[in-house]
């Protein structure tokens, strides 16, 4: 129970890696706000856990709903402790294929909504001298991919944001950090594969990018996540976690 009494806003927390981060914060003692654009699976998803979690709509997009998000979750509570932004979208496409709409999409979502989290949330943490932001990026953040530009640009891009955004918050009592997953069986790994000639072909494919010789879970990036969430990474500050394998240990 290392999160007991611990106030959590997760975006993207109705599926996948935002889902299995909501279950880990919960049985750690957590309340959580799941601030996701599919209203039907956080509700699903909050009914189920029961309580200790809340929902609302979010487009991360839309600096509307993220006022929105900040109004409701300091209606609920007196401080935030606690920000995944988890929120993403994916875009296999070559650069000179992809359209103007395309890319504003992957970069708007994966990149700005992270900034507009922090620009209505952290000012209050920052008030409250404590709180841990946690970006989630990618392996795609910190290498290059074939038909990966917006997406990896995106994540790139969220790295540095993770580390600049630690240098100006390093004397509040703010700590912003970064995970970066691997190839983690999720329904986004899914929809890649399912774009696939050979959907078990590319899913072999995956496993085998991974040193380890499997895809990772869930389960284990929300591990991570809740390591930067407790008072163990009181000393991380800009910090950049690979889980993914070994994959950039090679």
């Amino acid at each position: 129970m290392r999160l007991k009494g611990k106030k959590c806003i997760v975006t993207g927390g109705s599926s996948g890696i935002g889902e299995a981060t909501v279950r880990r914060f919960i049985s750690e003692g957590a309340e959580v706000l799941i601030a996701d654009i599919n209203l039907e699976d956080s509700k699903k998803l909050s009914e189920e856990i029961g309580e200790g979690v809340d929902y609302i709509k979010c487009d991360v997009r839309l600096e509307d709903d993220i006022i929105s998000v900040s109004e409701k979750a300091y209606g609920m509570w007196d401080q935030v402790d606690v920000l995944v932004n988890n929120a993403g979208s994916e875009l296999n496409q070559s650069y000179d294929k992809m359209t103007e709409a395309e890319w504003d999409n992957v970069l708007n979502t994966d990149l700005k909504g992270p900034w507009l989290m922090c620009k209505h949330i952290v000012p209050k943490m920052v008030e409250a001298g404590s709180g841990s932001v946690i970006n989630i990026s990618s392996l795609n953040g910190l290498v290059g991919f074939p038909l990966s530009t917006a997406y990896g640009s995106a994540k790139g891009g969220l790295v540095v944001f993770t580390r600049d955004m630690a240098i100006e918050l390093a004397s509040t009592g703010v700590r912003i950090n970064c995970v970066c997953p691997g190839v983690i069986q999720t329904g986004m790994m899914e929809r890649w594969t399912d774009l696939m000639p050979d959907k078990a072909e590319a899913q072999e494919m995956l496993r085998n990018t991974m040193p380890i010789g499997r895809m990772g879970t869930a389960e284990e990036v929300a591990g991570a996540i809740f390591f930067f969430a407790s008072d163990d990474s009181s000393l991380c500050q800009g910090s950049v976690l690979s889980v993914d394998g070994g994959f950039t240990a090679q």
